[in-house]
């Protein structure tokens, strides 16, 4: 797996997490921002003392590759803590939504209750590479938020590998489910800790379901994220819920990501459901 990060970082003091500029270090993938300085430099003293540092940054544009060979652009948002938890955003259905989807509010809310946060393009949308269709149907969608993890398991900040959550929008569910059934058997897969539904719908379950994978899914803390208008897919789980499951329904509300703009309550609501379970 191999990954670029580009932003500009200032010199910063956050307790024990500095950084400065530092080259640009290639990792295969193709610049994107001529001038570009290194995420995550280390400080003279954290190299002296074998130490990683990690900066606060929000947001630096990195590159993911996957396992089948597509380039993913993506915002990284980091906390300056080091081995801390982390959420991985997926976008509504590609490719006529992108990471723009995702309002800066909700990213700030989620780096203010200490997770790092990693919006991807999915396949097909924004500054990605691939076929948009293969982000949701067919076995490959699930690569997306693969290449995420990986690359948030491989940064400077260290993350808690036990602490990654999956937000998923409308069919970016499609995605999160599927990643979620095939690291349940798969030890080299990094299992999420908790997931986020927003608006899931019968597209959440394209290639896998639920129903099929309770064992899965009951250990997991999951929020069903909805409105009334568009609640019967999510209330449809409700009666057999697992206790670890939360539903959060809004009345006006609306679809997927439109929903933070629509309840704005909605945010702190959905950022406490991942502090709490992260």
């Amino acid at each position: 797996m191999k990954y670029r990060i580009w932003l500009m970082i200032p010199t910063l003091a956050l307790g024990a997490c500095t950084s400065e500029p530092a080259a640009v270090v290639d990792a295969g993938a193709s610049p994107k921002d001529a001038g570009a300085v290194e995420a995550g430099a280390r400080d003279a003293g954290a190299r002296d003392a074998g130490e990683v540092a990690c900066a606060t940054v929000g947001p630096a544009v990195v590159s993911l590759e996957t396992d089948d060979g597509e380039t993913l652009a993506a915002d990284l948002y980091t906390t300056g803590a080091v081995g801390g938890p982390a959420a991985v955003l997926l976008h509504m259905i590609p490719p006529s939504n992108d990471r723009s989807n995702y309002p800066r509010a909700f990213v700030d809310a989620l780096v203010g209750a200490g997770i790092t946060v990693l919006n991807v393009d999915r396949r097909g949308a924004g500054d990605s590479t691939g076929n948009a269709r293969d982000a949701y149907t067919g076995p490959n969608g699930k690569f997306d938020p693969k290449a995420a993890v990986d690359f948030l398991l491989a940064h400077e900040c260290g993350i808690d590998p036990t602490r990654v959550a999956i937000v998923g929008a409308s069919n970016g569910t499609t995605s999160a489910v599927d990643y979620t059934v095939f690291a349940a058997n798969d030890a080299t897969w990094t299992s999420p800790k908790a997931l986020v539904f927003l608006t899931g719908g019968t597209y959440t379950e394209s290639q896998n379901r639920i129903s099929e994978h309770r064992a899965t899914f009951d250990a997991l803390p999951v929020a069903f994220v909805y409105s009334t208008a568009e609640r019967a897919w999510s209330v449809g789980y409700e009666p057999a819920k697992a206790a670890s499951w939360t539903f959060l329904e809004y009345d006006p509300g609306a679809h997927g990501t439109r929903m933070f703009q629509t309840a704005a309550q909605s945010i702190d609501d959905v950022a406490a459901f991942l502090e709490t379970n992260l």
